[in-house]
């Protein structure tokens, strides 16, 4: 398949640039060599096209949104808060945030590979002396199709959660200020960059302060959807075939269901259909490999989804397939 061809693929490649620090090492080769095809691609009958993408990123250049310390903070097509599971911190107790993004009908977000065009949310952490933070957890997305092109992210809302650890010698009846630097982009037919920097305030106490049952179903409800480590008595193999990749998953039953999300981008094509098929003992699921994939790969690292709840992480080593 040729590379995509869409606006948002034109728009993303410019926020590559206007979000990643020139010195930095993602923004150097690839996203010049991307930003190249996506200009190429887009001769021959779509010069009009062309324009409206590049009227949009001057748009986006003067309107860029940032946003401060409010509680939520209000941007085109989104709310975005900072939130914890509890209602205060406890001296050397791990506790959960997270980043909470509610989107209007119809725009969505990134997951951590964002598929064929797009940007994952990020977050900086700015954390008193002491406290470290884990990394993002991440719910399973969904497969988000534009044609031609297919992203991997989330609409409605989501909840990106992170581990906080703590120092165990916090004074009791202080008050800790945290504070997160978020950057995100949100897209529909156009897409809007947006950051904003975030604080939560938390008491430090020794007794456990009631629970907000609001927050408490919020964290539930993401929980719900991060993948889990594959059982031990489970089993996944690739297999490399021609110009695709059969993923076998054994799970000890037929699974009539199954969709896989790849953690590594262009190794699959994201645009073609994954086809499952049942097997006796869980599914099989066929995926054409990416025209930008040059070289063999040791391994499909990424998620599975038999049904909804059930996400798990797969690494499963690829061989050759025997030939007649």
């Amino acid at each position: 398949m040729d590379p995509p061809t869409s606006c948002s693929l034109l728009v993303t490649n410019w926020l590559r640039f206007r979000l990643i620090p020139g010195d930095s090492p993602e923004a150097q080769g690839p996203q010049m060599d991307d930003y190249g095809k996506g200009v190429e691609d887009n001769r021959g009958g779509r010069s009009r096209h062309l324009l409206g993408c590049w009227a949009a990123i001057i748009l986006l250049q003067i309107s860029y949104v940032a946003l401060a310390d409010e509680k939520p903070a209000e941007a085109p097509h989104l709310k975005v808060e900072l939130t914890s599971q509890d209602n205060s911190i406890r001296p050397g107790q791990d506790f959960w945030v997270g980043l909470h993004l509610t989107l209007d009908e119809g725009w969505h977000v990134y997951w951590s590979n964002p598929g064929d065009s797009g940007q994952a949310p990020s977050v900086q952490w700015d954390l008193p002396p002491g406290f470290q933070a884990g990394p993002i957890e991440w719910p399973y997305p969904e497969r988000l199709e534009h044609a031609p092109v297919v992203d991997y992210g989330y609409e409605h809302d989501v909840l990106l959660m992170a581990r906080i650890h703590p120092p165990s010698d916090l004074r009791v009846g202080r008050t800790v200020d945290l504070s997160a630097n978020a950057k995100w982009l949100v897209c529909q037919e156009i897409c809007i960059p947006g950051k904003a920097r975030l604080t939560l305030s938390l008491p430090v106490r020794t007794d456990d302060a009631p629970p907000d049952p609001t927050r408490g179903k919020l964290f539930s409800a993401a929980r719900r959807r991060l993948p889990r480590s594959l059982p031990a008595n489970w089993h996944a193999a690739g297999t490399s075939d021609g110009d695709d990749f059969m993923l076998a998953i054994s799970t000890g039953k037929p699974e009539s269901h199954a969709v896989f999300f790849p953690l590594e981008p262009e190794q699959i094509d994201n645009a073609t259909p994954q086809i499952a098929t049942a097997s006796k003992s869980g599914v099989r699921i066929r995926l054409r490999k990416s025209t930008h994939l040059l070289k063999p790969i040791a391994s499909l690292n990424g998620v599975v989804v038999l049904s909804p709840g059930r996400a798990y992480l797969i690494h499963a080593k690829v061989r050759v397939a025997k030939q007649d």
